[in-house]
Parts: C-alpha cells; structure tokens; sequence
C-alpha cells in the first residue's frame, strides 16, 4: 500500500491532477490579487465561488446550455461584490464585516436555494445539468509526457491560464493597470494625480468577481459536475493566502497557488490509505497553508528586523 502511495505521486496521473486542482485556487488567488492591487482586501472569494458554482449549475439546468450557466454564475459574483462595493463606499458599512458575513451565511443561503430548486439539501444531482468538457488540443496531445499534461484538461482549466497570462499584462503593461496599481500604493496620491480611485476600485472589485465566480463554476461544471454542499471547502481562503504570501509579487502568488494546488493532490492520494485517519488526510493542504504561511512571516520579521525590505 506504502509503496503504491508513493509511486502515485510521482506518476503522471498525479500531475494532472495536481493541474486540474489548481485551477479554482489560482481564479481564487487572481481574484484576491486584483482587488489588493487597488486598495481593496477582498476576503469574500469563498463565499463567491459558493454563490457562483450554485449559480452555474442552476443556469445550465434552466437553460440547457453550460455556457449560460457560466453567464449565470459571473453574474451572480458581479452582483455580490457590487453589493461590498455599495455598502461600504456608498453607505459607510465595514468592507471586512460585510465579507465576514457573507463568507458566514453563503453556505446555509446555497443549501436553502439548492433545496428549493431540488428538494435535495446534499447535492444537485438530481437535476440534469449540461456541463462543459475536456478539450484535447490537436498535435499536442500526440507529444509524449507533455501532451498527458496539457492536453484532455478542462475548458475552464485553459481559460484559467489564458487569463494568467492577460492578468499579468494589464497590471503591469497597460496604463489602466498602472493606475489601478497606484490606487493601491497610495490613494492620496492617485487622487492628486488626477485618477478616479473609487472607479478603478469598483471596476477591480468587478474583475475579482469575475475570476471568483469562474473558480465557482469550474467546481460545479467542469470538476464535480454538480453542485454539492461544502464544494468549495476552503479553495476561496487558499487563494486569500496565496495573495498573502505574495505580498504583491504576481508569480509568487501564481506559485504559491500551484503549491497548495501539490498539497491538495497528496491529500487525495493519502485519502486512498485506511491506516492515515481522514481528518488528517483532509488536513493537509490546511496545514500547509498555515506552515507557509508562518515561515513567510518569519522571514519577513527578520527582514524587517535586519532593515532589509523593499517597498511594496
């Protein structure tokens, strides 16, 4: 059994697994990041990536389509943070308490709608819900090792990393990007300059949204392929963590997602060996957030300590 264990996780099977689990983690970490680079602390991603995934499921169900259901799903992400943003830029309520409590109640209100809808308080199967597939990517998929690992992923999985890459351009390359940066280096100064702060802080609100909502919709149309309760167990709070640990480092935070993406795979292939105990096995990922992060915290205290920071 050890031996098996083992051998899982180095074998390809492992690989793309660890792939198609980083995905809702790396939307999760990109929407936190977009939010942060303007000013905003977006902790509300889990319950997002709740709203959205029950959202998807249930637009593709009344549709019959899966691409309605994404649309379903965006929708509702853009929704919830239009709400923090109004409520706390328009009438003056805490932006952490209104995530605090929408991260509080997302599950009971998915249950409650799911129940509604189905009469089912566990899952969505009971409905027939058009999902969307794999793609195998023609001539890549023929090349040995790399093409297991590319090819036959997820639609969502390639959306995923298309976004990365635009992601990273317009923070960094365009002029909207710049200033959304500079909103979140120092407001004062942005608005001396002539930027809108509060604008650019609604329209990255909006964008991490919309990732949130597709790391929602992957899990419910892509991976699960049903909407179920707990689905998210967490994803959102790793994502929170990655933009932590990046401390405004764009691949750091794509990095750190990946790695917590490895923890989740080897907690699955654990889950397979009855002489680990499940809540151990389940633990894992969680305890690697929590080891991270104390070490980045550690290193950063003696960075500080020695005067050694650059400035973010």
């Amino acid at each position: 059994m050890q031996s098996s264990i083992f051998s899982t996780l180095f074998s390809m099977r492992f690989l793309v697994t660890a792939v198609r689990l980083a995905t809702p983690i790396v939307f999760a970490a990109m929407g936190t990041f977009i939010a942060a680079s303007s000013g905003i602390g977006n902790i509300a991603i889990e319950s997002i990536m709740t709203f959205s995934a029950l959202a998807g499921v249930l637009g593709s169900y009344l549709s019959g389509s899966a691409w309605v259901g994404v649309l379903a799903g965006i929708a509702i992400g853009i929704v919830t943070v239009l709400l923090i943003a109004f409520f706390s830029m328009k009438m003056g309520a805490n932006a952490m308490l209104i995530m605090i409590a929408l991260n509080t109640f997302a599950d009971s209100v998915a249950i409650f709608v799911m129940f509604l809808m189905t009469g089912e308080k566990g899952t969505t199967a009971s409905l027939t819900t058009p999902i969307l597939g794999s793609w195998d990517i023609p001539v890549i998929k023929d090349i040995p090792i790399l093409g297991e690992i590319i090819s036959g992923q997820y639609v969502l999985t390639y959306v995923c990393w298309l976004i990365v890459i635009l992601l990273f351009i317009f923070i960094y390359k365009t002029p909207l990007g710049m200033r959304m940066r500079a909103c979140g280096l120092n407001a004062d100064a942005a608005r001396t300059a002539g930027i809108n702060v509060e604008k650019l802080r609604v329209l990255s609100l909006i964008l991490s949204g919309i990732f949130a909502s597709l790391g929602g919709i992957y899990l419910s149309l892509n991976y699960l392929k049903i909407f179920s309760r707990g689905m998210v167990s967490g994803q959102g709070w790793m994502g929170v963590a990655a933009n932590g640990i990046a401390a405004g480092n764009y691949w750091v935070l794509i990095l750190s997602a990946l790695i917590f993406a490895v923890f989740r795979s080897v907690s699955i292939i654990f889950s397979s060996n009855s002489a680990i105990p499940t809540d151990l096995v389940n633990a894992i990922p969680y305890i690697a957030v929590f080891v991270i992060l104390t070490v980045v915290s550690i290193v950063n205290y003696y960075r500080i300590k020695r005067g050694n920071v650059e400035e973010q």
